[in-house]
């Protein structure tokens, strides 16, 4: 009977030592990266300016071997990952600032290398008058303005037939009318949303609180959770979603848009952590074609399908409903 029981014993560790070598084979080899390198380049920096030329703009580039991803945190609050190791950022905090940039390069089996560098940079950019319309100087909240005709709306890019269309910076497509889909269950968690602004020295930070969910474009609903193919209607839908995370705002001169100068601000925001102003159209990045202490409108092109922009038009007054049966 022993004898029969010491042959089960060496059986059993038979399999147990072959499922580990099987589970080797699947998942191959733990390898970090090794010499990992990172270079960077200042934007208009020369003996005159070794600093810069007060864009801000630093283009950064790592490179490793064995390596299958690189993240950066650019040490100002904001982070990327690229496969290539090559990135360009853009600093913001007024003045020549030093930031610690560090690098991890990631390998097989989430085996990690970090490197930082120190990268001292100059920005001179700056809209005093834009950060304190949106903050009132300390904090402030933002609604649709949905009493107005075109409060949102979608309308085409200069990039039609590669030719500018009539009205290409308006939402000549499409204006919802004013109310137009505020009783609309397809909506319903569209317009209650907050979108908060806030001062923090010479910075500001957004703030969605969109109470669990998010109204999508169709073209998005499948990938945040809905169903895997455009509906017959092709409506957009809500679908239950955490809002990212709050964080500092990027102010940047506006240069990737033709907007006519008196159509535009010339003043662009990034939000923070891929966050977005309610409507989700995979774009964090909004031209503000005007703004006062108590209204803005905002253009955004759509981040699948750049011959779309989309306007938004906010407004620091608390919507209210015209027809309560709706409710």
């Amino acid at each position: 009977m022993k004898y029969y029981y010491n042959i089960l014993i060496i059986l059993m560790l038979g399999i147990t030592l072959q499922s580990c070598q099987d589970d080797d084979t699947e998942f191959g080899k733990v390898i970090a990266p090794t010499n990992l390198v990172v270079n960077f380049t200042l934007q208009g920096a020369n003996t005159a300016n070794p600093n810069g030329d007060g864009t801000g703009i630093v283009n950064f580039t790592a490179t490793a071997d064995n390596a299958l991803n690189f993240s950066y945190d650019f040490g100002d609050g904001r982070s990327s990952s690229v496969f290539d190791g090559t990135v360009e950022h853009r600093f913001v905090e007024l003045g020549v600032i030093t930031y610690s940039v560090t690098v991890t390069a990631t390998g097989t089996g989430g085996a990690a290398t970090t490197e930082t560098v120190l990268v001292s940079v100059l920005s001179t950019f700056d809209d005093a008058e834009a950060k304190d319309f949106l903050t009132g100087g300390s904090s402030k909240t933002w609604y649709w303005s949905v009493s107005e005709n075109g409060h949102w709306g979608v309308g085409p890019t200069n990039l039609i037939g590669g030719q500018a269309p009539a009205a290409y910076y308006t939402p000549a497509f499409f204006p919802v009318p004013a109310f137009g889909r505020y009783c609309n269950d397809l909506t319903e968690c569209f317009y209650e949303d907050q979108m908060i602004f806030t001062k923090v020295g010479n910075n500001v930070t957004y703030e969605l609180e969109n109470f669990g969910a998010t109204y999508f474009h169709n073209t998005y609903i499948a990938q945040f959770g809905g169903p895997t193919a455009i509906n017959t209607t092709n409506a957009d839908e809500c679908l239950p979603f955490t809002a990212p995370a709050p964080g500092m705002v990027t102010f940047t001169p506006t240069t990737n848009t033709d907007v006519p100068v008196d159509q535009s601000r010339k003043t662009s925001i990034i939000l923070p952590n891929n966050s977005f102003l309610s409507w989700y159209v995979g774009s964090s990045e909004y031209e503000i074609l005007s703004i006062s202490a108590n209204r803005m409108v905002l253009r955004t092109v759509q981040a699948n399908d750049p011959a779309l922009a989309w306007y938004h038009t906010l407004t620091t007054t608390v919507p209210v409903n015209p027809n309560p049966a709706c409710i």
